[in-house]
């Protein structure tokens, strides 16, 4: 009996010890629920909590989700709401050390550009021979770009329609100059992604003897019944040598008439690309060398430019410097 007193004793003496070394209920209770409620909240929502973050040298620092059974959902860029159905269009005269007089041009801003805060890619459209840099807006890209982007086509764009004065010192002028003050004086995105470059006729050779000369500069590139310069045809193959080579290769639209007495240059051009493997669309349409074919087709042109922008980039990447031209030989 008195064996079976002292077992009794030592186990109760032990139950105490055991009780004593227990965690705090209440924190133990209290730790429990906060954790469920934040699991809880985030599965509810589909939106897990996130933690803050230090900005690095990146614009736009990541942010690190908590831990969660919901998958982390997919951002889809909301364009900024705008009750304003058409852009503007007005007059700038650039300055320009390369040509030493100033580079006219008409500037296309697209709807809400004032007030709306955001960054917008850019588009450059030369005209042709014998016309002025008022030939766009007459064949109504302008409008087809408001059209285009109400209907949620495109992304909203600025557009710069620059004169041609059939001089040879365009290039450099419109890399050094030209693409400086867009990016210096309007909201762009500063980067070759977001710039294109087209034209019609001699603008379609200038297009692509810059789009040629500087993919860094420029990566969608279209040449609309393109006439290539005379003399320019080495030059272009030996830019087009260096892109195969270090790249990037640019996006690449091309379209002619059928009517189109100057097919030539268009079809060298298609040659050349596929000869270098590019990725690139040539098109043979009804028509002529006309401006009635060029503006029946400005629709097709501009979802070509814009068609890897999207709405909802407001945060512009890095700002490339201007190239430094390098020889080249003259043309006319």
């Amino acid at each position: 009996m008195q064996r079976q007193n002292s077992w009794w004793v030592s186990l109760v003496v032990l139950a105490f010890s055991l009780a004593a070394c227990a965690p705090n209920p209440v924190r133990a209770a209290s730790g429990t629920v906060t954790a469920q409620a934040a699991t809880g909240t985030a599965a509810a929502s589909g939106t897990p909590t996130l933690l803050p973050v230090t900005p690095g040298p990146s614009p736009t620092p990541s942010l690190t989700p908590y831990p969660s059974a919901t998958p982390r959902p997919t951002r889809t860029p909301t364009p900024t709401p705008c009750a304003v159905q058409a852009g503007t269009v007005t007059t700038l005269s650039v300055p320009s050390d390369a040509l030493n007089y100033p580079i006219d041009a008409q500037l296309y801003l697209p709807p809400c550009y004032a007030t709306s805060g955001q960054r917008y890619p850019v588009l450059y459209l030369i005209h042709g021979l014998n016309f002025t840099n008022t030939q766009w807006v007459e064949l109504g890209a302008p409008a087809a770009a408001d059209a285009l982007s109400a209907a949620g086509e495109i992304a909203p764009l600025i557009i710069v329609m620059p004169s041609d004065r059939k001089d040879v010192r365009l290039d450099p002028a419109f890399v050094t100059d030209l693409v400086p003050y867009i990016d210096a004086n309007y909201r762009t995105l500063a980067e070759y992604r977001y710039r294109a470059i087209g034209g019609l006729s001699r603008g379609g050779g200038w297009s692509l003897h810059l789009g040629l000369r500087y993919p860094q500069v420029f990566g969608r590139v279209g040449g609309h019944s393109p006439a290539v310069f005379f003399g320019d045809e080495n030059n272009l193959l030996a830019y087009a040598r260096a892109i195969a080579k270090s790249g990037p290769v640019p996006a690449l639209y091309l379209d002619i008439g059928a009517d189109d007495s100057q097919r030539q240059s268009a079809a060298w051009l298609d040659q050349v690309f596929t000869w270098f493997n590019f990725n690139h669309t040539y098109l043979v349409q009804p028509g002529g060398h006309t401006e009635a074919y060029w503006s029946a087709h400005l629709a097709d042109y501009l979802r070509f430019y814009a068609a890897d922008w999207r709405p909802g980039h407001e945060t512009p990447p890095a700002v490339l410097s201007a190239p430094t031209p390098t020889a080249t030989r003259d043309f006319q």
